[in-house]
């Protein structure tokens, strides 16, 4: 037992200096970029025409804007694609050397990170259904609207509508589809991203004639990175002399894809058009992979502090295990999983450099635990005292009766249990995307956001989640099944 201890107290140390060496930043200057021959680019993929998915790449505006500046400055660019609420938090923690993503000056955001000097000037617009009698601004105080979290027309109705019902959506695709369902009166947005999402509506939506609220977008940089700040500026001078901007600007402000009439049409669409059908497969992939090595993790996770928890032990060591475990159950179960996501990537391992996919195994694999702790003690103690005394009384140690007496009635006792962990994994990990991870609802999210119609991808998404659920179920039925038939042999 005492190896087992030693080999507990081991892994925790393991952790412990995983995390701080995980709180450690790792400057970013313009010579290191120039030594590792490329730029890190984080964007937020999901604000069509500035940065958005097209198959399984990452374009817009932005992008090419990015890729300009990294051809000026001679090296190549790696693009990252998060969350817009996780961007700042990206350069705070050095996990980028600059980010572009519309993002607007603020004396709050200029506590975190440095801005460039402005590279595109926009207005707010608003978005109506076609068949809409607002005709300007005035008449939203007490309406429906719909604006992109965080984002400029967020705080501006904020502000200046205190008495209307504003309703907030992580991508502006997603409140012009509550618009022309009929949920919202009006959606505020930037005027590029409103002319997009206006051709692409089918006739379904207009625009207003009015703007408002002109701001300024900028590049933002890690606080106190002059040298680069001042290479960037340089840069974009540069392209706004050559008219490189412009030129941008006017490639991605295009035409609608055209009207889907029917269920056939709308499949080839989501699915076949620009072969977005192997984001689907990918990040189906994706999931499974995070499934499984979760799984794992929290198999290891559970069983560990399952022993520990219905241990007979009274040493310090013990009672000291014991409170740990108590304490990360009490937790983990007590806190929603998209939380402990955050935490795990953007404060934990912050600047370790470890791939988003493995910190996501890692993070649903710790929520995992928890639960597969829980599950495998009941099981366990639904065993009869009697077989742990029968056992040492036939001259077994306390480990050995534990392994092979207890632990496989106790694991047959949980099937069921842990057949239900094993399924609302598959499930949690579609939380995955907010650090950027390409998941399977992320895929469909994506799709949706691009096509404008969101019955085929999300159908979709829906179904292979079902059918996922279907066979697992099937299968550890099987198992179950055939535990229970050798019980009688």
């Amino acid at each position: 037992m005492k190896k087992i201890y030693k080999s507990i107290i081991g892994s925790i140390i393991i952790c412990f200096a995983m995390i701080f060496t995980g709180c450690i930043h790792a400057e970013s200057s313009l010579r290191q970029i120039e030594e590792r021959g490329y730029v890190k680019v984080s964007t937020n993929a999901d604000f069509d025409p500035f940065e958005y998915k097209d198959g399984d790449k990452i374009i817009g505006i932005d992008v090419d804007i990015a890729r300009k500046l990294a051809e000026y400055m001679g090296v190549g660019i790696e693009i990252d694609d998060v969350s817009f609420e996780a961007v700042i938090l990206e350069l705070s923690n050095r996990k980028c050397d600059f980010a572009i993503a519309a993002m607007s000056y603020s004396d709050e955001k200029a506590q975190s990170v440095d801005f460039s000097e402005p590279y595109y000037y926009a207005k707010q617009a608003i978005i109506v259904p076609a068949d809409s009698n607002i005709d300007s601004s005035s008449e939203l105080a007490d309406k429906r609207i719909g604006v992109p979290l965080g984002f400029t027309g967020d705080m501006y109705c904020t502000e200046h509508f205190p008495n209307a019902d504003i309703h907030r959506y992580d991508t502006a695709s997603d409140a012009v589809l509550d618009l022309v369902s009929g949920r919202l009166d009006a959606v505020v947005v930037d005027n590029t991203p409103a002319k997009k999402l206006v051709n692409i509506s089918n006739g379904k939506a207009k625009l207003l004639d009015e703007y408002f609220s002109e701001e300024s977008y900028r590049i933002a940089v890690p606080k106190g990175e002059k040298e680069l700040l001042d290479k960037i500026n340089m840069c974009l001078a540069q392209m706004k002399s050559d008219e490189e901007i412009d030129k941008i600007v006017t490639k991605y402000v295009g035409v609608p894809e055209g009207e889907s009439v029917d269920l056939v049409a709308q499949i080839y669409k989501n699915l076949v058009t620009k072969d977005r059908y192997k984001m689907i497969f990918s990040g189906l992939a994706t999931t499974l992979e995070i499934t499984v090595v979760a799984l794992i993790i929290g198999l290891l996770i559970g069983f560990t502090l399952a022993l520990i928890k219905v241990s007979k032990s009274k040493n310090t060591l013990m009672k000291i295990l014991k409170f740990v475990a108590n304490f990360y159950i009490t937790i983990i179960r007590g806190t929603p999983v998209v939380v402990q996501l955050f935490v795990i990537y953007y404060l934990i391992f912050a600047s370790a450099g470890l791939p988003k996919l493995l910190v996501a195994m890692i993070a649903f694999g710790i929520n995992s635990g928890a639960y597969v702790a829980e599950i495998v003690r009941g099981g366990i103690l639904s065993v009869d005292s009697g077989q742990y005394e029968a056992g040492r009384s036939l001259g077994l140690s306390g480990k050995t009766t534990m392994l092979k007496i207890i632990l496989p009635q106790a694991v047959k006792n949980s099937l069921s249990s842990l057949t239900g962990e094993f399924i609302n994994l598959i499930k949690e990990t579609s939380v995955a995307g907010f650090i950027g991870v390409m998941d399977l609802s992320r895929a469909g999210n994506i799709i949706r956001s691009q096509t404008y119609e969101p019955l085929v991808p999300l159908l979709t998404v829906a179904v292979i989640y079902f059918v996922l659920v279907a066979v697992l179920t099937v299968l550890f039925s099987l198992l179950e099944r055939r535990l229970r038939s050798s019980d009688k042999r």
